[in-house]
């Protein structure tokens, strides 16, 4: 049942838009529409990539060589790098004079990245949050406790977070002790809730339940979200045990916003936004796409930021695709996404290693509070490791069981730390790679 107080608070939300001529209003009308028939409405997303690239030859410097007639495949590939290397270069000179709004990422390299979005890019933004995050289970101005790590960039407004029904919670330090209290103050908090936070943070909250064996059915947990990192298949796992309720990951960046989100039928996919992004898959190595279920980097084409557009924006993290779904939605589906690029390893043989086969493998190493895996070159791997008695019961048994991924002639060093430090986004890294083969 919806409390009085979500209703009002709703009501607030859309008065006030419809006040200022229902722009968030149409925009979810037009995602609701686009995801739940895509194939009906593939005309009306072909017109919109056309509308922004003759925008784009028109008004973005970097693109002035490129003809007007030019189809997307005729535009380069770009990333960060080149991004913020030409910065001046990808801003429409259409929006010289307008309001425009930063985004600004640490990312997982520590390297800030801005983007600049034009008004009707943030005003799509807000309805694409409202729409995944009710097909999800939270409804729209009931109690969202937002677990990050919060400063005077992200903070909301008194307002904003009241209308919106916010509890910014800080996730900069997940202790027992900080545990404690946000544990207590959501058992006062008696009204429906949901949990939105990083994998990393999740990872601390199942650590504490199971370590204090917290009764959690009086919480009134509806639903848990997960942004940006990738979210362990058993900490969801456990999640949902603990919580009784669903666990959603979203695939999700600061300067695109919501690209993708796990279906609710539990199987895993991440169904893409298709009324706010063309998303191809194309090869490591080249620009060619990739065939269904191949590895490939996400490269995104925003339909909507036309302040300062991302044209074929390579991510930096790579999945793997299928255009059917194994539930009724007709989106294509992420099958699995595998994490950033800079995070795989190398085995000694110099092939590509998933993370995922070091924190799969850590699962059994129930000792372990935090970890964070390091390959410094060729065939030198370090492990930094947080435990609950301080030092592993057999640390020949994580050694022999990392060789059988990275190989048997690896070099395997082990460090016991207090803590894995978090990044200034909130997260906490735990691949790193230091190493590049040549060529």
């Amino acid at each position: 049942m919806v409390s009085l107080s979500t209703i009002s608070r709703r009501f607030a939300f859309f008065f006030i838009d419809f006040l200022k001529g229902s722009p968030i209003r149409k925009h979810l009308s037009d995602i609701r529409r686009n995801m739940e028939n895509p194939k009906d409405l593939n005309e009306l997303r072909e017109k919109r990539i056309s509308d922004l690239l003759s925008h784009v030859v028109e008004t973005v410097p970097f693109y002035e060589s490129i003809p007007q007639y030019a189809k997307l495949s005729d535009f380069p590939v770009v990333n960060k790098n080149l991004i913020r290397t030409n910065f001046q270069e990808f801003q429409s000179t259409a929006f010289k004079d307008k309001q425009l709004f930063p985004a600004i990422t640490s990312g997982s390299t520590g390297t800030p990245f801005k983007v600049y979005k034009d008004k009707g890019k943030i005003i799509r933004h807000q309805a694409e949050n409202i729409f995944f995050s009710e097909i999800a289970g939270y409804k729209f101005g009931t109690r969202l406790y937002y677990l990050r790590v919060w400063n005077a960039i992200n903070r909301k407004s008194k307002l904003k977070s009241w209308m919106q029904n916010i509890i910014m919670q800080d996730a900069d330090d997940i202790s027992f002790q900080k545990m404690d209290i946000f544990f207590k103050k959501i058992k006062k908090d008696k009204t429906p809730k949901t949990i939105l936070a990083f994998a990393s943070t999740y990872e601390g909250i199942v650590r504490y339940i199971k370590e204090k064996k917290e009764p959690v059915d009086n919480y009134n947990v509806r639903c848990i979200l997960t942004i940006s990192e990738t979210l362990p298949e058993k900490t969801k796992e456990e999640l949902r045990a603990i919580f009784k309720c669903p666990v959603v990951s979203r695939y999700s960046n600061i300067e695109n916003g919501f690209i993708a989100q796990q279906c609710l039928d539990e199987n895993n996919e991440y169904h893409i936004n298709t009324s706010g992004f063309f998303v191809e898959l194309l090869n490591l190595n080249n620009d060619n796409k990739v065939i269904d279920g191949e590895l490939g980097r996400i490269v995104i084409t925003d339909l909507f930021n036309y302040a300062m557009p991302l044209i074929r924006y390579d991510t930096g993290d790579l999945a793997r695709i299928s255009q059917k779904a194994k539930c009724s939605l007709l989106t294509p589906v992420f099958t699995k996404i595998e994490g950033r690029r800079v995070d795989f390893i190398y085995n000694t043989n110099n092939n590509l290693l998933s993370p995922h086969v070091i924190t799969n493998t850590m699962w059994k190493f129930t000792e372990v509070v935090q970890f964070q895996f390091i390959q410094n070159t060729e065939k030198e791997y370090h492990f930094k490791l947080n435990c609950v008695l301080n030092k592993l019961a057999d640390e020949n048994l994580l050694i022999s069981e990392i060789k059988k991924y990275v190989g048997n002639d690896a070099i395997i060093s082990i460090e016991y730390v207090d803590e894995i430090p978090l990044l200034s986004s909130g997260k906490r890294k735990k691949i790193i790679n230091n190493f590049r083969p040549n060529g």
